[in-house]
């Protein structure tokens, strides 16, 4: 399966709960976002090679979970910036800020479950260019 980014404003989203990436694009959708679900860390890296080897648009940000199967969100992070450091990358987690240092390991920002999604949405328009209003 590959995914297709085909405009500025899509995301990618990692989550091994179905339930929590169904919540988050249905309400990013309704402020102009397209989504595309990862269910965990290794395939999050797996789409975004997968864009960059066929030379599609990137996504405009990764909306990542921490604790996931196969690869954590932290590993995945730290191979994306390693490999894309533009690709904006934030930590959408139930852990506390406080459990680890997410900006040293790549994190453009944090966001705990459960999500502020205004706050969110305000972050997610500073990375893509979909208006503030929508």
């Amino acid at each position: 399966m590959q995914a297709e980014v085909d405009k500025p404003s899509t995301l990618i989203l990692a989550d091994d709960e179905p339930m929590n990436l169904t919540i988050l694009a249905r309400v990013l959708e309704k402020y102009g976002f397209s989504t595309v679900d990862a269910h965990n860390g290794e395939e999050v890296v797996r789409i975004i090679r997968e864009l960059a080897e066929s030379h599609k648009p990137m996504p405009s940000a990764v909306l990542m979970d921490i604790n996931m199967p196969k690869m954590n969100g932290v590993e995945a992070t730290r191979i994306l910036k390693a490999e894309f450091p533009q690709l904006p990358i934030i930590a959408v987690t139930a852990l506390k800020k406080d459990d680890f240092l997410y900006a040293d390991v790549g994190f453009d920002g944090f966001f705990r479950k459960p999500v502020n999604y205004s706050a969110l949405v305000k972050t997610l328009h500073d990375f893509t260019s979909v208006p503030a209003n929508s």
